[in-house]
């Protein structure tokens, strides 16, 4: 394919956009579609009461109404809802300038419309009521410079946001307002304002507060400050999952995702097209066109590619990164898609990407504490990594993303596995979807998490990216850098014969609360680290007498610098290996919980599966059985089985 096609696909998106609303893509039935466009700015209990009940029952059956009573009280600015009686405006009212619209949103009983007041025109007119819908101001202009690419947000005094023209506007999954670029310009009201400046996690944000005066241009010179340098370490970030369009309020063109990756300060961006909910492929032709390639707007340190998200929601989703090709299914068991049943299982599609070079990770791999709740019927059509637990030991997996999920949950799948011999990779996707401007975690900047891998030196380009995750050279966060050194020596390396050996991990970043020292039984060592300080460490004597994995942690309270939601401080390495005699980890009792993994899917495909034909279904069941050959031998012997 070509730019052309390209720019033929983001053509028809807008034209989806103008024509259809926020749901373009026509994936969402049930009438959930208002809750979720309105996400961030609904009371939260009420909005996942609302959520549960669309979830357990597949509709609501009056989504308007729901939406109307689950908003915050009072109403957010920029929402009104339209009643017989009258209209309910959101507070406080907005600033107004002179050549600037501001768009309302209205909440009608059957619809969602918009509707505009401007500094000449402040009233507000729905339905024949009439109502004061802004404070016209006096403007200035800021012009904001930081040095590079970075992320911005200008907050007044009220909490109106503030963007330039020609912006791409967001709000983070707790509503705070942000853009990206540097030497820009924005006109803004004469009245007090906060503005920050950040770029991704290897900064700390800068803070200042100015008022401009009517007329007056003035420029704001800002820069974050650095926490560490990962690529002065030979390490570099990546988000492995992240959506370029997929539906929403916006069409985004790749160049605009570089821009986002840049002002993160992210060295890997890996746009993944995927189906829904349909047999629609969101940037397929941007994946095709692509594969193999870096994107234009990449640079020597900031790469770009298009990969894929490869989902089926019995069997769990798997991004997919640095193909040279890409084939043609992408997804099974959607019934609105061309392929409704749950077959082939995804180690077919997985196995094939790989032969073209791509490294897999399974994604948001759990989303509960407890991880027998994956396979409640009442979830079965869900997201969950359940397949991992097959495809891991048929060779067909890099690595799993620990975080996007339940911490607790996903770090026990995760350890199950290691102490099954299995080498994944720890790595992290953040599920952005870049065309929702607000929505909780998906409209929340690229790269609030991210994987960091070692590249030993080598320049940083697709392959040796890929090369550092299948040598298991990596480390997943959400802010803080974490290491780990086992005499001597780091994540995804063996040491071999050593019985006593020297264990330090070092961590750098805010909101650190405890660093450890992990393996199979748990946390070996603890630092506790007070609450005003940013970096930590630990250090142990691990006495090996039998195979195992070290591995290091660090855990925290609610994230001072993440970028909205509630997100806790986490970090996690991958695992060194110690063996002993050549022999790898192989713990029976990890085994055993992974054959109860392998029955309880056996059952879910049983019970849920959909299958044009009962082979089809044998075929799965017999993946399943190749795995539950490997942690049998485990279980009875102690030793790997065979792969």
């Amino acid at each position: 394919m070509t730019r052309e096609q390209i720019d033929a696909e983001l053509a028809g998106y807008r034209h989806a956009l103008a024509t259809a609303g926020y749901d373009w893509g026509v994936e969402i039935v049930g009438g959930v579609t208002p809750m979720l466009q309105f996400a961030d700015r609904c009371d939260e209990q009420r909005w996942m009461a609302a959520f549960s009940r669309w979830k357990t029952h597949g509709v609501l059956d009056d989504p308007f109404g729901t939406l109307i009573a689950a908003l915050r009280d009072p109403l957010p600015t920029g929402v009104v809802v339209a009643a017989a009686d009258g209209l309910r405006v959101g507070s406080p009212l907005p600033y107004l300038l002179a050549g600037h619209d501001y768009r309302y949103e209205v909440i009608a009983p059957d619809r969602i419309a918009s509707a505009t007041v401007s500094a000449g025109a402040p009233e507000l007119e729905v339905n024949g009521h009439r109502v004061l819908g802004g404070d016209p101001v006096p403007a200035g202009r800021l012009r904001l410079e930081a040095g590079g690419p970075a992320r911005w947000s200008i907050v007044d005094d009220r909490g109106g946001a503030w963007y330039p023209r020609c912006a791409t506007r967001r709000y983070d999954a707790a509503g705070h307002p942000f853009f990206h670029g540097d030497r820009l310009e924005v006109d803004v009201p004469a009245v007090p304002l906060a503005i920050r400046v950040a770029r991704g996690t290897e900064w700390t944000p800068a803070d200042t507060k100015v008022t401009v005066a009517m007329g007056e241009s003035r420029t704001v010179a800002l820069t974050p400050t650095r926490l560490y340098d990962a690529a002065a370490r030979g390490w570099y970030g990546a988000d492995l999952h992240v959506h370029l369009n997929y539906t929403g309020d916006t069409v985004l063109d790749p160049a605009e995702a570089t821009l986002m990756q840049r002002g993160e300060g992210l060295h890997v961006l890996n746009l993944v097209a995927a189906n829904y909910n349909t047999a629609r492929v969101y940037d397929r032709a941007a994946l095709d066109t692509y594969a193999g390639q870096d994107l234009p707007g990449s640079e020597p340190d900031a790469i770009t590619r298009f990969g894929v998200e490869y989902r089926n929601d019995l069997y769990g989703h798997a991004h997919a990164f640095g193909a040279d090709r890409w084939p043609q299914r992408l997804s099974t068991g959607h019934p609105r898609s061309g392929d409704p049943n749950d077959a082939p299982a995804n180690a077919i599609a997985l196995a094939e990407m790989r032969a073209h070079g791509a490294t897999i990770g399974y994604t948001h791999a759990v989303a509960v504490a407890d991880t027998r709740a994956v396979f409640d019927v009442a979830r079965a059509r869900s997201y969950e990594a359940r397949e991992v637990v097959v495809d891991a030991p048929l060779g067909l997996v890099d690595s799993l993303d620990l975080l996007t999920g339940d911490v607790v949950g996903t770090e026990e799948l995760y350890h199950r596995l290691l102490g099954c011999g299995l080498r994944l990779a720890a790595t992290a996707g953040t599920d952005v979807m870049l065309s929702r401007s607000r929505g909780r975690l998906t409209s929340n900047p690229v790269g609030w998490c991210r994987a960091y891998a070692d590249l030993r030196g080598a320049p940083l380009s697709a392959a040796a990216w890929q090369d550092a995750v299948r040598a298991g050279r990596t480390f997943a966060t959400n802010g803080p850098w974490l290491e780990i050194s086992v005499a001597g020596h780091g994540p995804g390396d063996r040491v071999d014969g050593a019985v006593s050996l020297l264990v330090v991990a070092r961590a750098v970043g805010r909101g650190l609360e405890r660093v450890e020292i992990l393996g199979p039984e748990g946390a070996l060592a603890v630092a506790e680290v007070d609450h005003d300080r940013c970096g930590a460490e630990v250090t142990t004597v691990v006495t090996a007498t039998a195979p195992t994995w070290l591995a290091a942690a660090v855990r925290g309270g609610l994230h001072p610098l993440a970028a909205g939601g509630r997100p806790v401080v986490y970090a996690h390495t991958s695992p060194v290996w110690v063996d002993i005699d050549d022999q790898r980890v192989a713990r029976p009792a990890d085994a055993g919980w992974c054959l109860s993994w392998l029955d309880r899917l056996t059952g879910l495909i049983q019970g849920e599966g959909r299958f044009e034909a009962p082979r089809r279904r044998h075929e799965v069941l017999k993946l399943i059985d190749q795995a539950r050959a490997f942690y049998g031998g485990i279980a009875g012997s102690g030793e790997p089985g065979p792969r």
